[in-house]
């Protein structure tokens, strides 16, 4: 607590003290009471007065440092009234009061919306999960009756799974970690899954990849490495060279780790971008250009990668193509 809003705030209190005092005086000299005894009754008031005003500022400043001090403690600033002590002057316990009815009402607003978007989250995986069902018939259909027609209905449904994924990852993202199957696996086998999966996209556009095969091996989840592989290839075919685009894969051991580099010929990153192509909705002149850019791809990607404990870095120059780092790092996650 500030001195001076201290003294503002006794400024009443200090008015009615010399109100006080000039009463007093006045009564003492129609009394004719002399006027040294008069001063020291004045004094003794007045110190009186000071010392009071200086202990109730000491007691006041000291509670509010100590609350301050326990709320920058707390994770959840909200819980404040929970753990700190009941006031004992009756204007803090009003407030007190006050303070705790306010919570109340924000951890039951809290708690119901939490529980919509629970109901909100499951529906979205249930949906997704229905929809992924006639996306597998529509593809075993055109697998069996191989055309012109049927390849490109092949490509677009790529298209439309990878955007199925994309939403129940992001839907999954906030308790990744319940979906979490760690083990032993070949970056090189999750790299060509991800080609397989997206086959039919780098075919249409006439898209060449490069993997550098490598023996290594790391302790991470499969299944969510590989979409974030997917999601890279998508990105790579989408802002493509079109003279003669290419994609490669190279896997190197790093001082601390492992690390998977994904790089294309495509057409690069403006400077002024690079730092922001892992922010959500984030689209940049790129997206502008295309106009098919959500902004969500990169997000996910960062946000999984994260939950697994992958370093995620880009690299890129305008004309020149980007590059996307994965580094594994050492220890339980990595094998090298």
């Amino acid at each position: 607590m500030k001195k001076s809003q201290y003294l503002k705030d006794q400024l009443l209190v200090g008015v009615l003290n010399v109100f006080g005092m000039l009463a007093l005086t006045l009564f003492l000299l129609t009394l004719k009471i002399q006027f040294q005894e008069i001063l020291l009754i004045i004094l003794v008031w007045l110190a009186g007065a000071m010392m009071y005003s200086l202990l109730d500022y000491r007691c006041k400043n000291k509670r509010i440092s100590w609350t301050f001090a326990l709320l920058e403690e707390l994770e959840h600033k909200y819980l404040l009234s929970e753990v700190m002590n009941v006031p004992d002057t009756s204007e803090g316990l009003a407030y007190f009061k006050i303070l705790k009815a306010c919570n109340k009402s924000m951890l039951e607003k809290v708690s119901a919306t939490k529980r919509e978007r629970k109901e909100y989250k499951d529906y979205i995986e249930q949906w997704i999960h229905e929809v992924k069902t006639p996306i597998a018939a529509i593809q075993i259909i055109c697998a069996n009756n191989k055309s012109e027609l049927s390849s490109k209905v092949l490509s677009e449904l790529q298209k439309i799974d990878l955007f199925a994924d994309q939403a129940l990852y992001y839907a999954r993202s906030d308790e990744a970690e319940r979906d979490f199957l760690v083990k032993e696996v070949s970056v090189t086998d999750m790299v060509h899954q991800a080609i397989a999966d997206n086959k039919q996209i780098l075919l249409r556009n006439d898209v060449h990849v490069n993997v550098e095969s490598s023996p290594h091996t790391v302790y991470t989840d499969r299944k969510w490495v590989e979409f974030i592989l997917k999601q890279l290839i998508t990105n790579a075919v989408q802002y493509r060279n079109e003279h003669s685009p290419e994609i490669r894969f190279q896997v190197v051991p790093i001082s601390n780790g492992l690390a998977l580099t994904v790089k294309d010929n495509g057409i690069g990153i403006s400077e002024s971008d690079l730092p922001r192509i892992f922010d959500k909705g984030f689209t940049g002149e790129n997206g502008r250009i295309r106009k098919k850019s959500t902004g969500m791809g990169l997000y996910i990607c960062k946000r999984l990668c994260d939950k697994l404990g992958i370093y995620v870095e880009a690299a890129s120059f305008p004309d020149e193509g980007t590059s996307i780092i994965l580094k594994f790092p050492k220890g339980s996650f990595t094998k090298v």
